[in-house]
């Protein structure tokens, strides 16, 4: 089974635009988390804040949420996230290692950040960006070209 475990503007609450058309075949998904940094970054020309993943098993706990991810168009979805295999890439899409509620373990795609930690990234504390955007009054991007 293919799962996609999403933090940022692929979680329902927060996708608008392409995001929103993209998880749409996607079930409601189960909270779950990760182990990494889960940083912010702003970006004027996108009208928001988005949030990078950089896993790390000994990392902090990062919170999301893990989908069935059988629907799913990757191509599409590598598109939006920019996920390529050229340097430039902003994003790769990666299996990584998620827990659910529960306790148990699973392997799933997430998109991880693939370039070097820009210096005006914001560390959000908790893990959760959804969480990060009410307490700070800021807005998540409202999509991306």
């Amino acid at each position: 089974m293919t799962r996609l475990f999403v933090y940022g503007v692929l979680i329902r609450e927060l996708a608008q635009g392409r995001a929103a058309e993209l998880i749409e075949p996607l079930d409601q998904g189960r909270p779950a988390s990760v182990r990494g940094a889960l940083c912010a970054i702003h970006s004027p020309a996108l009208g928001g804040w988005y949030p990078i993943l950089l896993p790390d098993p000994a990392g902090p706990v990062v919170r999301g949420r893990l989908h069935e991810a059988s629907g799913v168009d990757w191509a599409a979805m590598d598109e939006f996230e920019d996920a390529h295999d050229g340097p430039d890439a902003e994003y790769a899409r990666r299996e990584i290692a998620v827990t659910l509620a529960d306790g148990r373990r699973m392997e799933a795609f997430a998109y991880c950040y693939a370039r070097d930690l820009p210096e005006d990234a914001e560390p959000i504390a908790g893990g959760d960006f959804a969480a990060w955007l009410r307490e700070t009054g800021r807005s998540a991007i409202l999509g991306r070209e």
